[in-house]
């Protein structure tokens, strides 16, 4: 009987065994499925975060087109500006030159007249 006794205390260690690490095996199971859960948690708010830099990659590049729109646009209006401002320059300087040729006229008449 002894040998008997000595199996049914190995199988006891056996089972005693088994049941630990199907205890621990449970453990990391929910361990896994919590890892899982977090993983799937993880990976939506990655691909939320990627919307949202596609999203303000794409304002970014709607404002630059913008940007670039306003800098040709007062660039042409600076030309247009700047050759008014020539144009003005220009006239001012053409009645200067008649202003002073009627004064150096109205000069002459003064002296060919007699009056000083």
């Amino acid at each position: 009987m002894e040998k008997e006794d000595q199996i049914i205390e190995m199988l006891e260690k056996i089972m005693g065994s088994l049941d630990e690490h199907g205890r621990i095996l449970k453990e990391h199971s929910k361990k896994h499925d919590e890892h899982s859960a977090q993983f799937k948690e993880h990976g939506t708010q990655l691909k939320e975060h990627g919307q949202l830099l596609a999203a303000l990659r794409s304002g970014q590049e709607h404002l630059k087109a913008e940007m670039d729109g306003m800098k040709i646009g007062n660039a042409k209006e600076f030309g247009a500006l700047k050759e008014e401002i020539s144009l003005v320059s220009t006239n001012q300087e053409l009645i200067r030159e008649d202003t002073w040729a009627n004064k150096v006229d109205i000069h002459r008449i003064k002296n060919t007249m007699g009056m000083k």
